[in-house]
């Protein structure tokens, strides 16, 4: 315990010190770094990308909560599918939706929480949130903080005016712990059903898929690092949290926070840029160019088979096939061999088969379905050849 005290209390003077020296650059003015702009991040790409709180930005009059504005320009995140145009259901389905998709961008309500514990329950709170929806050409961060958990309620109720326009949210690991919580809260301090989670991009999943066998961990810091190549120099761990907001609670200084702060702002930009990275995959898929990582290629075949896109997955069968050692070969093999039947390729589906078998690759459950596949393979080719009865 004494461990972590002095790790918080680290953590706070090399932020009152940064804002001390921020506020000499500024003039000496002592701005409240709670309404202060996120230090400026490495994919703003300029001052103009980060606006800081809006004007308008709510504030409860009894300062028990509080709400915070970001605007950033699309351009400026890098984005290439996620926010522009339509909605395309079948991309959507690869980013892990559940239910009906919705019509365009805009309707999607990006989010991640902080709480007061790590294991949910009715006993954690949710002391601040971080959404974001796209606007025009901008992508709008908002994240409303809990200044005192006896303002829970109307904390709630101002989180559902914000949530309800909302068709579907996008989350990360959201399905297993932001929207149980979230859902939980609602109940508890409203008496209030959760709908916007009728639609729901969970993209941990589609991420496990696309990136786990080539970098091992899948979270959004890994991914920062391995996939957007920007990984966080500075940065609160997680499990720090919730006694950095209590400590918060306890001396009311904004630079304990402000890390936490921070932190949730590139969780929420950081979910919304992998959102478009798993795009642009699926997108150069559906064009013919497979991830050259096998497993990834593979992980996107079966996706493309189960939104029935064939020739795109077989593409993906193909070049993870020709690019994956031996194990992963057999893993995809059966896959791949139905769609070579349904293109009329049998004789190489039989011997792609053949020769897997002949290696004693797999399990015995696999070679079980693999010979069966054989012969039903051979008996199609051998009734092709019998002569036609005149």
């Amino acid at each position: 315990m004494n461990d972590l005290r002095a790790r918080i209390a680290q953590i706070v003077e090399r932020d009152r010190a940064l804002h001390e020296d921020k506020s000499r650059e500024n003039g000496g003015t002592g701005r409240n770094p709670l309404y202060a702009a996120v230090p400026q991040p490495p994919w703003a790409g300029g001052p103009s990308a980060a606006r800081g709180p809006s004007a308008d930005a709510a504030v409860s009059s009894s300062h028990r909560f509080e709400v915070r504005e970001q605007r950033f320009a699309i351009d400026d995140l890098g984005l290439e599918i996620v926010g522009r145009g339509a909605c395309d259901a079948l991309l959507l389905a690869h980013l892990g939706l559940k239910g009906e998709a919705p019509r365009c961008w805009p309707d999607i309500l990006f989010l991640d929480t902080e709480t007061t514990g790590l294991s949910g329950g009715t006993g954690t709170y949710i002391f601040l949130i971080g959404v974001a929806h796209f606007a025009g050409k901008e992508l709008v961060l908002r994240q409303h903080m809990l200044l005192d958990l006896g303002a829970e309620k109307e904390f709630i109720e101002q989180l559902k005016a914000e949530i309800e326009p909302f068709r579907a949210c996008a989350s990360y690991n959201g399905k297993a712990f932001d929207l149980p919580i979230i859902r939980t809260r609602f109940v508890m301090a409203i008496r209030s059903e959760l709908t916007v989670d009728d639609s729901h991009l969970d993209l941990l999943h589609p991420a496990r898929r696309l990136w786990r066998d080539r970098f091992g961990s899948t979270t959004l810091k890994q991914l920062e690092e391995s996939v957007l190549d920007e990984g966080r120099t500075a940065d609160i761990p997680g499990w720090l949290i919730p006694d950095a907001y209590f400590h918060y609670l306890r001396k009311r200084d904004p630079a304990i926070i402000a890390p936490v702060l921070e932190h949730n702002a590139r969780d929420v930009i950081s979910l919304v840029r992998i959102t478009d990275r798993v795009a642009r995959a699926v997108t150069a898929a559906r064009a013919g160019r497979a991830p050259d990582h096998a497993p990834a290629a593979f992980a996107l075949a079966r996706g493309f088979e189960r939104t029935g896109e064939i020739d795109a997955a077989f593409a993906c069968y193909e070049s993870a096939y020709y690019d994956g050692d031996n194990a992963l070969r057999a893993k995809l093999a059966l896959g791949f061999a139905r769609l070579l039947e349904r293109r009329g390729e049998v004789e190489r589906a039989l011997r792609m088969m053949e020769t897997l078998v002949a290696l004693g690759l797999g399990s015995d459950r696999w070679r079980e379905q693999a010979e069966s596949r054989i012969r039903r393979l051979s008996k199609k080719i051998w009734r092709k050849a019998l002569p036609t009865a005149s």
